[in-house]
């Protein structure tokens, strides 16, 4: 792929300047000691390939986890017989070049000979970001190799000098949610919007994610949420309001059940319908439609003790009672939403709702599409508006070679919105195609799932604060 001159003299200046920040080989170190071993040498008998400790303890399989009483970490179990193994993570640098942020990406392979392990660190990728965190290169060195679905990487040292190239493929990436060094973060982010955001107390918490998530769009959400020690919910709305109960939808004495059980943004929601501190109900039903929970008052407590709605079967759950409220059934009776043989009842429902649907769907997005049309918004270069019909939808899949066809349903159900993005001087080429949930784009994709521009972002980002916010 072609790489304009410009791009290529950043890349060389970015090697020229860009350093291994200081405490970078120790933290690679402390992560390489989660990648070790508990070597079953005998029945019930152990030892540590990391601190070598020897002992005693529950006979368990090989494949299973055991605790050292030496080193005490929680390691797996692997046969003596062993003779190669290998632990991989990837870990991301935040450095600051110029107007740039550049994301760099190390991979840490962890390699068992039979007795002992070899650490190896390389940097393989880097994204560049403009200061807001809008992506403009993503690039991979010469220890990547690349090849259908699949990017390996190869070690011989922490990085390849003058070899960065972008991927063949659009459809190739190297993804996002890495291990951060926090160790930089405070100087790095220095006089900077982001100086007050407690990132890199964040990154010492969690162990994966995506430094742009927590910073694209940034506000001042994400430092009290990092400063509430509520991690999972960091970069997952705004949460806005001013006292707890506005911003997270429950008392605040439920603030250290919240902070005990690091709660993710799922299981606020069914916090919230739930009023109750009972970690396992809310977990077991995070993956239930929220929505559907509270629409219907479902009894969370009947769901798991009388119907025993497990992760085998919850899915199912959830489908059925979907379906048979398109159906039209009375969702107030009992016997419906709590059925005695759940998978009978799902059969039951497709068999009668397949007959039906595509005249359903067709009408459920045109009477949104009335409901939706106030909302759109145009200036002199850009235009948005809501999908009309199914016909507007596979039109646009087309156009753009991305499944939006497939989002005729989850539209028809009230999950999301489509809007199509384009120019004003020609509304029949598809240009952007924007998914919005509960008032806030979620997603914005040109032709073959690209990026869009800096432009056009400009463009979006003042539609959903001036319109789909109200100014907010």
């Amino acid at each position: 792929m072609y790489i304009k001159k410009s791009a290529k003299e950043l890349f060389k200046e970015l090697d020229d300047n860009l350093k291994i920040p200081k405490g970078f080989n120790k933290f690679v170190n402390t992560i390489a000691k989660e990648h070790n071993l508990i070597i079953k040498v005998g029945h019930g008998k152990y030892r540590c390939t990391y601190c070598k400790c020897e002992f005693e303890g529950t006979n368990k399989r090989v494949d299973k986890t055991i605790k050292c009483p030496g080193c005490k970490q929680k390691l797996i179990i692997k046969s003596s017989i062993l003779k190669h193994f290998e632990f991989g993570d990837s870990v991301g640098v935040i450095d600051r070049y110029k107007d740039y942020w550049i994301v760099r990406y190390f991979e840490i392979l962890s390699t068992y000979d039979g007795t002992k392990f070899n650490v190896d660190t390389c940097e393989y990728g880097r994204k560049i970001y403009n200061y807001d965190f809008r992506e403009l290169h993503e690039i991979i060195n010469n220890h990547v190799y690349t090849n259908i679905g699949v990017n390996t990487v190869r070690h011989n040292g922490y990085i390849l000098s003058e070899n960065w190239r972008y991927f063949n493929s659009y459809w190739k990436g190297i993804g996002d949610k890495l291990i951060f060094f926090p160790g930089n973060m405070k100087s790095i982010f220095k006089d900077t919007k982001y100086q007050y955001s407690q990132v890199w107390k964040y990154a010492k918490h969690e162990k994966y994610f995506s430094i742009r998530d927590v910073l694209y769009m940034y506000s001042p959400s994400v430092e009290f949420l990092i400063k509430l020690k509520l991690y999972n919910l960091v970069g997952k709305s705004y949460f806005e309001g001013k006292t707890f109960k506005e911003r997270f939808g429950v008392d605040k004495k439920f603030l250290k059940f919240m902070q005990r059980h690091n709660i993710t943004y799922e299981e606020l929601e069914v916090l919230k319908y739930y009023q109750k501190e009972n970690i396992k109900i809310i977990r077991h039903f995070a993956h239930l439609d929220i929505s559907q929970i509270v629409r219907f008052n479902l009894d969370l407590d009947i769901l798991k003790q009388d119907l025993k709605i497990s992760k085998s079967n919850i899915h199912e759950y959830n489908d059925y009672i979907r379906i048979a409220s398109r159906l039209e059934y009375d969702m107030k009776d009992k016997s419906i939403l709590y059925p005695v043989n759940i998978k009978e009842a799902h059969d039951r429902v497709m068999r009668i709702y397949e007959t039906n649907k595509s005249k359903r769907v067709q009408n459920a997005i045109k009477k949104r599409y009335k409901e939706l049309i106030g909302s759109s918004y145009e200036n002199k270069k850009y235009t948005i508006f809501p999908a009309c019909n199914i016909s507007s939808l596979i039109n646009e899949s087309k156009q753009q070679n991305n499944c939006v066809q497939s989002y005729a349903e989850r539209i028809a159900d009230g999950e999301c919105d489509i809007y199509f993005m384009r120019l004003v001087s020609n509304k029949n080429k598809s240009l952007v195609t924007v998914e919005v949930k509960n008032k806030k784009i979620v997603q914005k994709r040109t032709k073959n799932n690209q990026n869009t521009t800096e432009e056009q972002d400009k463009f979006l980002d003042m539609w959903e604060k001036k319109i789909l916010r109200g100014g907010n």
